[in-house]
């Protein structure tokens, strides 16, 4: 379903150009891999997940510079609680855990983070403060990853995978296992994280 020809919609620097060819060309295959990530989700947990697709809605001028879909398990709206996200920047792949700056409950999750963080730096995520952009670091840098979350208000918290376009499993236009795997086995730490502040 994925291949490269996936990030020619970034070749497109017009606004209504842009938008034209991801709601042709990629929300549709969001569309597809969105649902049976629900379905996946909801057979594996035995929860209730939701799905949200980016419509870009309040862009006037500058066209998106990422787009994606993602999934949580608030029906509300998903910006404001822990969510996962699939997408695409114009150079990677992304699949990301995320808890943003402006989260409810942010404080809830700080003794979470600590609880669960050397078994994310174990798994090798990449890690990052910033969801705006494209760049994760290393896992090593976790715990000043979640040092600066705490501190700075106006910092995200994000954990994830990234498949860069120019690698070569990309060429070969195989890998959509590869990123259904990655989304599930990095969706534990949106339910993990869930249960835990539905404890306090």
């Amino acid at each position: 379903m994925f291949n490269k020809n996936d990030f020619k919609v970034f070749n497109d620097d017009t606004l209504s150009g842009r938008l034209e060819l991801i709601r042709k060309d990629l929300d549709p295959k969001f569309e597809v891999l969105g649902q049976d990530l629900l379905q996946a989700l909801e057979e594996e947990y035995h929860q209730k997940f939701f799905l949200k697709i980016a419509k870009h809605q309040r862009r006037t001028k500058n066209p998106p510079p990422d787009t994606w879909l993602a999934i949580n398990q608030d029906k509300k709206g998903y910006k404001k609680t822990p969510h996962l996200e699939f997408g695409l920047w114009p150079d990677r792949y992304f699949i990301t855990f995320s808890l943003l700056a402006d989260i409810r409950g942010r404080v809830d999750y700080y003794p979470i983070l600590k609880k669960y963080q050397s078994k994310i730096i174990a798994e090798g995520w990449g890690v990052s403060n910033d969801h705006t952009s494209s760049t994760l670091k290393k896992a090593n840098d976790f715990e000043d990853v979640i040092a600066h979350y705490q501190k700075v208000k106006s910092s995200d918290l994000v954990i994830g995978f990234e498949l860069l376009r120019d690698d070569p499993i990309v060429s070969d236009s195989d890998y959509d296992e590869l990123l259904k795997d990655k989304f599930m086995e990095l969706s534990k730490y949106l339910v993990l994280f869930n249960e835990e502040v539905a404890k306090k």
